[in-house]
């Protein structure tokens, strides 16, 4: 692995901030609030790197179905399953839990009944990664399995397990979590390389999408807010020079 060389993301804007694109291998943890574009981040991340880069990728879901985010891109014109068909691309379904007589239950078949989920998931991606050689992952999201913790050092545990493990296999990854309101830090931030915060922000009379990279390791960036914007091809990032 060329620990110098750079993987761009694909989304328009933000390479500029980070010196042109990612650390190789580097760990990510994307963070906001519901509704700030995490997940739009994070798929365009994997459909970019598949489709015009050459870089296989595995997208885990611990939240929606793999046909509710196959449906949920094609409003960007994003082909995901034309991608999985063909290789460069694999969606792993590894929600927690399942619907049992119309009731959610605990999934035990997929983490079984582990104390400690965070391994079991590992090995799930390890196997994930090597399937179809990948070069980029993302995980959404990362706080579905923080809260089966009572004790936050086990899941910091956890976590530095797994980060190590990709890094070990040069994937370069975007951890996504959520946003919340309380003063205990994520234990992600803890472990990963850098840290992007996405905002949903009202202003004024209006709802504003923001961006900011608070921390990335061995790289150098640009820690200023910048406005995001959606456009018909997915999500982008605003320098003040471009906005109208």
């Amino acid at each position: 692995m060329d620990t110098q060389a750079k993987v761009r993301t694909g989304i328009p804007g933000f390479d500029s901030i980070v010196s042109g694109g990612l650390r190789e291998g580097m760990t990510i943890v994307l963070s906001g609030s519901p509704g700030s574009g995490k997940t739009t981040f994070g798929m365009q991340f994997l459909y970019s790197g598949a489709k015009d880069f050459g870089e296989p990728g595995v997208f885990v879901t611990l939240t929606q179905s793999p046909y509710e985010i196959v449906n949920d891109f094609k409003t960007y014109g994003w082909d995901i399953k034309k991608l999985t068909d063909e290789g460069k691309m694999l969606l792993i379904d590894a929600r927690p839990f399942k619907m049992e007589e119309g009731f959610i239950a605990l999934d035990e078949s997929l983490y079984r009944g582990e104390t400690l989920p965070f391994m079991h998931l590992t090995q799930l991606i390890q196997s994930s990664l090597k399937r179809v050689d990948a070069k980029r992952l993302v995980i959404d999201s990362l706080t579905v399995l923080d809260m089966q913790y009572t004790n936050m050092f086990y899941a910091r545990l956890g976590l530095q397990g797994m980060v190590h493990s990709l890094q070990n296999q040069h994937c370069t990854s975007i951890l996504i979590s959520e946003n919340t309101d309380t003063p205990q830090v994520p234990p992600e931030w803890y472990v990963a390389s850098g840290i992007v915060l996405l905002h949903h922000v009202r202003k004024e009379d209006t709802m504003e999408r923001t961006l900011q990279v608070i921390k990335m390791r061995g790289v150098r960036h640009n820690e200023q807010i910048f406005p995001i914007k959606f456009s018909e091809s997915g999500l982008q990032i605003l320098h003040p020079r471009l906005i109208p």
